[in-house]
């Protein structure tokens, strides 16, 4: 490790090893030691490139890494650039119980820290799922009197430089009809059916969560007071059928139109990680983010309602007539879409493309 001497850096463990040695986590198995050092404690003649480790510059994300793999798990060293998030969570952990690594023994980031690195995470597609369950399992054990000022510092940060990253969410503004906020789709190809008559078939009570609480009927805004007066059940049902109404139009529909197999809880689950990164925004993102395992629990099976509602005449096909060679083939291109954001996200989903039907 000649050249990136770690052993003399101020370090922070953080990741799947450290989350372990806080004790709320099993044992971390060969996962890759991930410390963090600041650029400001980096003297010029040790940025060099280690030998034998694998390095490449992630400016964007405010960092450079060096990678050493080994059986044993290997190191990730990230050099967290002057005045990013990391090297505030460096300090703020400075004086953090020690453990011993590879490179000697370092401070690993409190739950404080580990929960809200994961949380600032929660809005980028990359391991969106490792980081989902991570969050979850540190929060029961932090309370707000845990977290320092230099903690929700480095926190607000984070968030900062994960929105900067993360793909552009396509603002529509919800105070227009509801025709113009939904035929504001990219991908608008794909919708075979209206998307109101999914979330009709898949509703919990005689007309969907979201009708009741719109405060002017004709426009998509809905008043997040009248979210609040919900009880809890209702507002992850809420969150549910939104999400229902996304994997039936994203992935059950398309898949079933081109013939490929898929399993529904994956289809939703990939729903509710898109409404938990670039489908939604504000208040009611951040309630799903905090209601994911609650909103993660299926609890009807909404693929049969809706083959329920085709069957009874209550979802709409939006064209007439066979579909056509180029919506076919929009269709496919969607499912690649949807396949490649399971993989990075680390999300379970393998449609077997192998039985379309041509």
């Amino acid at each position: 490790m000649e050249g990136l001497v770690l052993s003399r850096l101020p370090l922070l463990a953080v990741g799947a090893r450290a989350h372990a040695q806080s004790g709320l986590e099993a044992a971390a198995g060969n996962a890759e030691w991930e410390l963090w050092a600041s650029a400001d404690d980096i003297p010029s003649a040790c940025r060099v490139i280690p030998a034998g480790a694998n390095a490449k510059a992630a400016q964007a994300s405010g960092h450079t890494v060096f990678r050493w793999p080994a059986p044993e798990g290997g190191i990730t060293a990230r050099v967290c650039a002057t005045g990013a998030s990391g090297a505030m969570f460096i300090r703020a952990n400075a004086d953090a119980p020690r453990v011993m690594t590879p490179t000697g023994l370092v401070p690993v980031a409190r739950p404080a820290s580990l929960m809200l690195i994961a949380k600032a995470s929660l809005i980028e597609a990359e391991d969106w799922l490792a980081h989902m369950r991570e969050y979850h399992d540190l929060r029961p054990h932090v309370r707000d009197e845990d977290i320092s000022p230099l903690e929700r510092s480095a926190y607000e940060l984070r968030s900062r430089e994960a929105a900067a990253r993360a793909k552009p969410v396509h603002r529509v503004s919800m105070r227009v009809p509801n025709e113009v906020f939904f035929g504001s789709f990219t991908h608008g190809d794909i919708r075979l059916y209206e998307h109101d008559d999914l979330h009709c078939a898949t509703c919990y009570y005689d007309v969907p969560l979201y009708l009741k609480l719109k405060a002017e009927p004709e426009l998509a805004f809905i008043p997040r007071g009248n979210f609040e007066r919900l009880d809890h059940r209702d507002r992850v049902r809420l969150v549910r059928e939104e999400c229902f109404a996304i994997a039936l139009e994203r992935v059950v529909i398309p898949a079933e139109t081109l013939g490929i197999r898929y399993r529904p809880e994956e289809a939703y689950l990939y729903a509710l990680h898109r409404v938990c990164t670039d489908l939604a925004t504000g208040w009611f993102r951040d309630f799903a983010i905090d209601a994911f395992p609650d909103a993660e629990a299926i609890d009807t099976d909404y693929v049969d309602r809706f083959h329920a509602a085709i069957s009874a005449g209550r979802a709409r096909r939006r064209r007439k007539g066979p579909i056509s060679a180029g919506i076919r083939q929009a269709l496919a291109d969607n499912l690649d879409r949807v396949a490649s954001r399971q993989w990075l996200a680390g999300l379970p989903g393998e449609m077997c493309r192998a039985v379309v039907n041509e």
